[in-house]
């Protein structure tokens, strides 16, 4: 029987982006996780330069944007599904660090 202390808990376990793409098939669906966000964030601005480059119409550069839009939704939602509940973990993890208050001195 084990004591308390040499259990540990996934929660006490501190999630690292190493620990979490550990094959090769994981580290490419990092990679298109990180792809996603890219293609998501920078969706208006990649969308306008590739309508601008076509000479496309408002509405017709509007269509690319969204297209790139929905293309980085897919690929996100995607590699989610292979790298799992432990990526989610992990940027929920990184996330509350962002937004927790720091004590003043």
């Amino acid at each position: 029987m084990k004591e308390g202390s040499d259990i540990q808990t996934e929660e006490s376990q501190t999630r690292t982006i190493k620990s979490l793409v550990n094959t090769p098939f994981k580290k490419v669906m990092f990679g298109i996780q990180i792809l996603s966000y890219v293609l998501i964030v920078g969706s208006p601005v990649i969308g306008g330069a590739i309508g601008g480059v076509m000479g496309l119409k408002a509405a017709k550069t509007g269509g690319v944007i969204l297209g790139i839009f929905i293309a980085g939704e897919v690929l996100f939602y995607g590699s989610l599904i292979f790298l799992g509940k432990e990526i989610v973990l992990l940027i929920r993890d990184k996330a509350k660090g962002w937004f927790k208050r720091r004590k003043t001195s």
